[in-house]
């Protein structure tokens, strides 16, 4: 079990510390940007069963996915604050992130931006007969858009091997799967289009990891594409389109006592620590995990922060000019 409990909670932990950096330091960051922090399971699961054949597409919630699958820290940071040094020079910024080496050619910003390149790049390994897979990361808000039903149904008809997976922090309201949601479940949207559709409970990161490892496991047999409700806490410095400071940084020595508010009971690391003490883990082995990442995180955001800016120049280079 060691080097399993360590593999699983230092992701959510490298997600988590990341985040909350870049939280902290948000008046380094220029106009809005979106954390993933409450949905760290989802993305320790997708690093957990993601192959190195596999392709991903990402919404504007990315840093929590890219933390995970092990991306540079450093290099995300200068994405992120503007600063020289990244693969995109500090043009990237923190909506459209990527690690092409890691399987995420390209990151979109748009509402369910991503859902229609991950139908097409899943095309593409169908028709040239390419190992891996496709995950395509959406939220529960692009659910409502016209080209996810689309996609559903031409990804459905074609058979492309594509796991969509939702990031699901929305409350179901009045037997509805929410607010902006006639339909009774997320998945069932899915499923009129003949896909296989589940729901796991992300606030458990083993359980979401089950889910995504035996639906991931169908689109790599050709039982064509899947869908995963990942249903989790909403974190409440998501108040505005601004992050607000929320929670604070995560204390992982609360783990150890009663749980008090929806927050600290929805928290994916804190279940995760939770788990692993009834399991026998020492407090302090997983504190002196969370000492390691925080350090690593610290390391990564003080290089990065001490990088140059980008020159101006950078804007129009390597932009394509039409007639």
């Amino acid at each position: 079990m060691q080097g399993l409990w360590e593999e699983r909670m230092g992701r959510m932990l490298r997600a988590r510390r990341l985040d909350e950096a870049l939280v902290e330091h948000r008046e380094l960051i220029t106009g809005i940007f979106h954390v993933g922090i409450g949905q760290e399971g989802t993305a320790a699961a997708l690093a957990a069963v993601r192959r190195s054949s596999d392709l991903l597409t990402l919404t504007h919630r990315n840093h929590h996915h890219l933390a995970a699958i092990g991306s540079d820290l450093e290099v995300m940071f200068r994405e992120i604050l503007g600063r020289d040094g990244g693969p995109q020079r500090g043009r990237a910024g923190t909506f459209h992130l990527a690690d092409a080496d890691l399987g995420v050619p390209y990151t979109s910003a748009m509402v369910a931006g991503g859902v229609p390149l991950a139908v097409g790049l899943a095309y593409g390994k169908l028709r040239r007969g390419d190992e891996g897979i496709v995950f395509s990361f959406l939220g529960d808000g692009a659910l409502g858009e016209g080209a996810v039903q689309e996609c559903f149904n031409i990804a459905s008809l074609w058979r492309v091997p594509v796991l969509f997976v939702c990031e699901n922090n929305a409350l179901p309201e009045g037997g509805r799967a929410n607010a902006f949601q006639a339909a009774p479940s997320l998945a069932s949207l899915a499923e009129v289009n003949g896909i296989v559709g589940l729901a796991a409970d992300a606030r458990e990161p083993a359980e979401v990891e089950h889910a995504l490892a035996e639906l991931a496991r169908r689109v790599r047999d050709g039982d064509g594409p899947a869908f995963l409700d990942a249903r989790s806490e909403p974190w409440p410095g998501n108040r505005t389109l601004m992050v607000q400071p929320g929670t604070g940084r995560l204390d992982l020595a609360t783990a150890a006592r009663p749980a008090e508010g929806d927050w600290a009971r929805g928290d994916p690391i804190l279940n995760e620590a939770r788990r692993l003490l009834r399991a026998g883990v020492e407090l302090g082995a997983v504190l002196e995990l969370d000492r390691a990442v925080r350090g690593e995180v610290e390391q990564a955001f003080a290089a990065a922060i001490r990088a140059p800016l980008s020159p101006a120049s950078v804007a129009l280079t390597d932009v394509w000019e039409g007639s």
